[in-house]
């Protein structure tokens, strides 16, 4: 499970500098301004996966799984209604929220391994 927490926590990392080094309304390369909250959530996000990997590591592996998966939910319950929104502005005419939108889409696709480790082991144990 610790390597799922590390995977996780370094693919959320890559994924959110991935969303600052690419301006989609300039179509060019370099810092995006309006990404930074893209950035900073899923480092902070990245930054709780690391714990819950070191949590895991240190035999607490019960406060990690539930900790993990009680994050993973509040993960989605932010992301899964800004994909929504970004998939949607694109859809009405906004074609530089094709950015934003595969972006956060990404980070849910990437987190759906994790949270169902953390559901089979939550539900192995009862």
């Amino acid at each position: 499970m610790s390597r799922h927490f590390t995977f996780h926590g370094s693919f959320l990392m890559i994924v959110g500098i991935l969303a600052v080094l690419y301006n989609p309304h300039t179509h060019s390369f370099g810092f995006n301004p309006d990404a930074k909250s893209g950035l900073i959530v899923s480092g902070a996000f990245a930054l709780i996966s690391f714990f819950w990997a070191f949590i895991y590591s240190r035999q607490a592996r019960r406060v990690a799984v539930v900790g993990g998966f009680v994050t993973t939910i509040l993960l989605f319950a932010g992301t899964i209604p800004r994909a929504f929104s970004a998939w949607t502005g694109y859809a009405q005419g906004d074609g530089g929220k094709w950015y934003s939108g595969t972006t956060i889409s990404l980070v849910i696709v990437g987190s759906i391994p994790l949270f169902a480790a953390l559901w089979q082991s939550l539900h192995n144990k009862k």
